[in-house]
């Protein structure tokens, strides 16, 4: 489950650049830390939910559905920051996973692990507070240029860059989801029940316990 650019070094290099930017960075350097992590997390997910669709059509020749595009999208602001296009774009990634979860549990006639549908659903949550907090960072820069306001400003960055840091997080988490829905569709081979029920087990695990 991991994708080119991450690998166990990078986990463990996150993990200690992540505690030292916790404890010594200031929150715009938090800021830029989790936007790269979330960045670095959405090209993943977009890799691995493409490498998907491609198992899932040789695995099920003939057997496509239509994609659902989701045409509620935000406008970006004018002179959009990075934030604004991670938004948008983290947005579309969500509408085309969701769409090929949706297109598993056809393929297989019964609905997906719960925790797959709980993590598609935390990371819809997670963008929706960043594009909420981003809002409140642009409502505020009039009132910060009218005012020494430099321990407000500090809070919206600090709160953006927390909301970045659980959207990161949360994209970790619909990959290991989009990974667990592609085993529980492929076709099985021929064994034993007790092996169709351990390999769903597995799948449960792997969501419950990813980073």
């Amino acid at each position: 489950m991991t994708c080119r650019g991450e690998n166990t070094y990078h986990g463990m290099a996150s993990t200690m650049t992540t505690s030292m930017v916790m404890n010594d960075g200031t929150p715009v350097m938090q800021l830029y830390f989790y936007l790269d992590e979330c960045y670095m997390q959405l090209k993943c997910l977009e890799k691995e939910r493409k490498t998907a669709e491609v198992v899932l059509n040789k695995s099920f020749p003939g057997r496509r559905t239509a994609a659902v595009t989701n045409t509620n999208l935000p406008r970006t602001p004018p002179n959009p920051t990075r934030v604004d296009h991670l938004i948008v774009n983290q947005m579309r990634e969500q509408g085309r996973v969701a769409s090929l979860l949706d297109r598993m549990e056809s393929l297989q006639n019964k609905p997906l692990h719960i925790n797959i549908h709980t993590a598609l659903n935390r990371h819809h949550m997670a963008i929706s507070i960043t594009q909420a907090r981003r809002k409140e960072e642009i409502a505020n820069i009039s009132k910060h240029r009218r005012q020494r306001a430099n321990i407000t400003e500090d809070r919206d960055t600090l709160l953006l860059g927390i909301a970045l840091k659980d959207l990161a997080a949360t994209t970790r988490k619909l990959r290991t989801a989009l990974w667990g829905g592609l085993q529980m569709t492929l076709p099985k081979p021929v064994k034993r029940p007790d092996q169709d029920v351990d390999r769903e087990a597995t799948v449960h695990t792997l969501i419950i316990n990813s980073p």
